[in-house]
């Protein structure tokens, strides 16, 4: 049976033919709380179905919950645990039991001077800024943060070693950090429809960040920071 072709590789080419509008939106495979409290493991897309989509920006849990998935501008760095060291992998080659994807083709970036206590800090932030553009915030949309974090606390899921079935079992079988990253990139979805599904409850984002040497890859769980950092959102016509 032929593959189903993903809905964003049909709106590559719709974009292809009229690149001066850019239509954001943001697919999503399974149900982060059915997932989480449920235990559906399951593979719900082939990361392989995507690698020829352009301007491809996307986030997620390896198939199991056995890594985190980050994929910037069509580059794959995803990141898993093997015998306790962090591996970066860099391949299409992989399914995804939690995947969240959009297409931006241009970004709009600029400078933020403002203090970021606690996630609901960046939260209020983003929010304000994609009204200010005239992104709809009704309906979800990417960001991205680029700069010198103060601090990022991550960590990197791995369900296969959990002492019992749940959430906070994945995360502390997996593992964590915190640190002060320079240039760092850090990829994030915005949406307050998809409490549950792809954001965690009490939050309207889902993020995760690669180091500048591309040596740490995880899901942000927390992110502080007191300096100027660059704010990238889709740039709307």
């Amino acid at each position: 049976m032929k593959k189903l072709i993903p809905a964003l590789l049909v709106l590559s080419i719709l974009t292809a033919c009229d690149s001066t509008i850019q239509t954001i939106s943001v697919e999503h495979h399974g149900v982060l709380r059915e997932i989480m409290r449920e235990q559906k493991l399951d593979v719900n897309a082939d990361l392989l179905d995507y690698e020829r989509i352009s301007n491809l920006y996307a986030l997620g849990a390896l198939e199991g919950l056995s890594g985190e998935i980050l994929i910037l501008d069509g580059k794959p760095l995803h990141s898993y645990s093997n015998e306790g060291a962090l591996v970066i992998d860099r391949s299409f080659d992989w399914k995804a039991t939690l995947l969240v994807t959009s297409q931006v083709i241009a970004w709009e970036s600029f400078k933020i001077d403002a203090v970021i206590n606690e996630n609901s800090d960046l939260q209020a932030l983003v929010f304000k800024e994609a009204q200010r553009l005239g992104i709809n915030t009704d309906e979800a949309f990417p960001f991205m943060l680029k700069g010198s974090i103060d601090s990022i606390e991550w960590h990197v899921i791995n369900a296969k070693e959990a002492i019992a079935q749940n959430h906070d079992a994945y995360k502390a079988a997996g593992l964590k950090g915190t640190g002060q990253y320079k240039d760092a990139s850090v990829l994030g979805f915005y949406s307050n429809q998809h409490e549950g599904i792809f954001t965690h409850h009490g939050s309207y984002l889902h993020m995760h960040f690669i180091n500048e040497e591309e040596s740490v890859m995880g899901h942000v769980d927390a992110l502080k920071n007191d300096g100027l950092l660059s704010l990238w959102l889709p740039k709307m016509k």
